[in-house]
């Protein structure tokens, strides 16, 4: 596995890369198994989007599925892991909007405290990235995506390493 963070105590340190693996895999686990539960009953995902009034069912179930399962095996494999949260985070806002809007019921309270709380989680990767135990992939050259462009450092900005020296404001 690549390391991209910049090696120093405080983003390699003790548990941090397994925790960060541990909590990414946990995550994706979930929108993978169901992002395949909507392609393996996919006339039934697409009932079930109609019956919220949400117009084109089919292809909403479509968008549903490249971002669930689509977005969860990127953020298994630590592939972009940034860009699959913000997907994630998006889609669970407007799953949530959609869905579990009426929280006088209880069920879908707790449904959207749920959604919430996964929210919470893919925050963290936005913020932290993905860890540096992911396969490896070359970094695109975009200077706008999130994971190329400055690496997985989790930095404080002051312990003196490459990347919180690239990060300090030029005088």
């Amino acid at each position: 596995m690549e390391a991209s963070t910049c090696g120093c105590q405080k983003c390699e340190g003790g548990w941090k890369p397994l925790a960060l693996f541990v909590s990414r895999v946990a995550l994706a686990l979930l929108f993978i198994v169901v992002g395949w539960n909507k392609i393996i009953s996919f006339s039934g995902t697409a009932a079930y989007i109609g019956s919220m009034g949400v117009p084109f069912p089919e292809a909403m179930t479509v968008l549903a599925i490249i971002f669930e399962f689509g977005g969860g095996a990127m953020l298994l494999l630590g592939f972009h892991s940034r860009i699959a949260a913000k997907m994630l985070i998006v889609f669970s806002l407007i799953a949530t909007a959609l869905a579990h809007h009426n929280i006088a019921d209880p069920m879908q309270q707790l449904q959207a405290l749920k959604n919430l709380a996964i929210i919470g989680g893919l925050m963290q990767i936005l913020i932290y990235g993905g860890g540096s135990w992911k396969i490896p992939y070359p970094k695109c050259s975009s200077k706008w995506c999130p994971d190329c462009s400055k690496g997985d450092c989790a930095c404080c900005g002051h312990c003196g390493c490459s990347t919180c020296k690239a990060d300090a404001p030029k005088m």
